[in-house]
């Protein structure tokens, strides 16, 4: 079911769809952006054509060009987790290096936000006031560690959105075998 190119296909692709997300992290930061949270977002994009292109390419290594429902998801799906892997690396050491200025813009940036008075008032009449100070005290102490895990596991994270993507294209990319008939 899975041939010799399966781990390779992975490894070079996921690589590929890392460099892209941290290339968009630094374009957006060079514009005088902070690259996290909603701002980083459209680097999903990058993700799901990397996760394209990675199995039309092992569908296309396949002897008959065939493709298992499985073997699609497998290295749609993989090829998203290494991608988030190379560019949670990627950011955790960029954020680290920048002497957490970027970091700490963002942090000052969203506890802004968060103690306007409207946004304030919803979130208070919502969860009440304790919720929204465990909310505030939680980004003070934001780290790069923090940006690293949420880009891999957190609920805006590329895995859990990555598994649906994944479906879609091994779905898509999946074909029966066809039986050629002789004249």
């Amino acid at each position: 079911m899975f041939n010799k190119s399966f781990t390779k296909t992975i490894i070079i692709y996921g690589f590929i769809a890392g460099l892209l997300t941290l290339a968009y992290c630094l374009l957006i930061n060079n514009l005088g952006q902070i690259p996290l949270d909603g701002k980083k977002a459209p680097s999903m994009f990058f993700s799901i054509i990397v996760m394209v292109l990675a199995v039309k390419n092992y569908r296309k290594s396949n002897p008959d060009e065939t493709l298992h429902f499985w073997e699609g998801f497998a290295v749609a799906n993989l090829t998203n987790i290494f991608g988030a892997c190379v560019s949670a690396l990627g950011l955790y050491f960029w954020l680290s290096a920048s002497g957490n200025t970027i970091l700490a813009d963002y942090i000052k940036q969203t506890i802004d936000m968060l103690n306007v008075p409207a946004v304030k008032n919803g979130y208070v009449k919502e969860m009440g006031i304790a919720s929204f100070n465990t909310i505030v005290e939680a980004f003070k102490i934001l780290s790069p560690k923090d940006i690293a895990i949420d880009e891999i596991i957190g609920l805006k994270g590329k895995t859990p959105l990555g598994v649906l993507v994944s479906i879609m294209i091994s779905l898509y990319f999946r074909r029966q075998y066809q039986y050629i008939k002789k004249p």
